[in-house]
């Protein structure tokens, strides 16, 4: 049965200062700290540009063909001017990723591609330099400092145990390898994750399992079943910390892959009967699934109503306490959410570092009324020096639910939420955070 879910008045949403001993890059640590008004936003973004096109011919053609003309940028209804990159160009298939890159592979400043999970079986890939990978990791901080409630001194492994129901990042780079032929090659997700150890000391939860892997071998002749949720080692963590006093007791924050966390929940946990009672705990996950397809994975549709209603059965979660992610490949923005009761859907924030801009699925023209729904386009003039990514527009479908400010919780910034892939689709492009195989 579900749950009627309601919410508090989330004045945790606010902007946070990230400190030196996280960030350690001045410039970078400077940015994600700024709140970016209009004015210079407009201008940073007409800086990206005349790079962009001084440094790549294709976009400098591109550019051309759509009569772009730096001087018509002066109001923030002007962004929708700036000629966008849809996250198709950056297929596999395509072709055109090297073409995208704004710095020669060869230099010293170019790091890795970022390749997206295999949903629809065409990876993107994305170039990013040193600096650009800084940039997404701390914006990811940024993030979970903002919308995971935990008080900031206690995001670290001696004030919270955190468990990712994700293989490790080892793990998922050698997934990498198995999407693309690329040098050097890093998944997005395993950036991201990679990221959290920065803050945290978390535990994957996927287990190789010696036992099952004989079993597979024999039966299957393959070690696609070999691998399994570590159920145990998440019971006895949870009972073990329970049992202690209040004050000795750790935060509990419960991350990563969607579809494993909620089949964590149905069919371990209610297979063996148990209720967590823990409702200062916090769960967090990302990468989308819940239409029932993430990476080459198929499964049930995911509805996020009843998904929250069982982490509050299962764990005792306070509705305030359960977040999502939302970001894709192509673009440095994350962004960060809270649980809507009017929407019942998590309500997702720009953060000021960047802006979105709602575009018609059919005309692409811009949409600028609360409640369009449309195509996503993310703006930045950060985190984009080796790619072309500073204004990209991804295909999943979402609803601007207000201007300016969040009107639950006041963060400022524009709001949406996602409503999902358009159906009949093949995917511009992948909402990665978290992935499984």
């Amino acid at each position: 049965m579900i749950i009627i879910i309601k919410i508090l008045i989330l004045k945790w949403c606010i902007i946070i200062k990230i400190s030196h001993e996280v960030v350690q890059n001045e410039k970078i640590r400077t940015i994600v700290n700024s709140a970016y008004e209009d004015k210079e936003f407009i201008s940073l973004m007409k800086g990206i540009m005349m790079e962009s096109i001084e440094s790549n011919s294709f976009y400098k053609e591109f550019a051309i063909k759509e009569k772009f003309n730096m001087d018509d940028l002066n109001q923030i209804e002007d962004l929708a001017l700036i000629p966008f990159i849809t996250t198709t160009t950056f297929k596999e298939s395509t072709g055109m990723f090297k073409e995208l890159l704004k710095i020669p592979l060869e230099s010293p400043e170019f790091k890795t591609w970022n390749v997206s999970s295999c949903t629809t079986g065409d990876p993107s890939l994305v170039g990013r330099s040193l600096d650009d990978l800084e940039f997404l990791a701390s914006m990811t901080i940024k993030c979970i400092y903002e919308f995971i409630p935990i008080p900031m001194e206690e995001h670290n492994q001696y004030g919270t145990i955190s468990m990712n129901f994700s293989p490790n990042v080892t793990f998922l780079n050698r997934i990498a390898m198995r999407y693309t032929d690329l040098r050097p090659v890093k998944l997005y997700t395993s950036t991201l994750n990679e990221i959290t150890t920065k803050i945290t000391k978390p535990k994957y939860l996927i287990k190789f399992f010696i036992f099952k892997a004989f079993k597979e071998i024999i039966k299957r002749r393959s070690l696609v079943g070999a691998f399994g949720i570590n159920a145990k080692y998440v019971i006895k963590t949870i009972n073990k910390n329970s049992s202690k006093p209040d004050d000795k007791q750790k935060n509990i924050s419960i991350g990563g892959s969607l579809q494993l966390l909620n089949t964590f929940m149905n069919k371990y946990l209610k297979e063996a009967n148990i209720n967590f009672d823990l409702p200062d705990s916090y769960i967090t996950t990302g990468g989308g699934g819940w239409s029932g397809h993430k990476s080459q994975l198929k499964y049930p549709p995911i509805e996020k109503t009843q998904f929250v209603s069982d982490c509050i059965e299962f764990f005792g979660t306070k509705i305030e306490n359960i977040t999502d992610m939302y970001g894709f490949t192509e673009t440095p923005i994350v962004f960060g959410s809270h649980w809507s009761d009017k929407y019942q859907n998590f309500i997702f924030h720009c953060p000021p570092q960047a802006r979105i801009i709602i575009r018609d699925m059919n005309t692409l023209d811009p949409l600028r009324n609360v409640g369009d729904k449309g195509f996503l386009e993310v703006l930045t003039p950060f985190g984009v020096a080796a790619s072309l990514n500073h204004a990209v527009l991804v295909d999943d479908l979402v609803e601007l639910v207000s201007k300016n400010k969040c009107h639950e919780c006041d963060y400022e910034g524009d709001t949406f939420i996602v409503q999902g892939r358009i159906e009949d689709k093949e995917g511009l492009g992948c909402s990665s955070l978290v992935e499984w195989i």
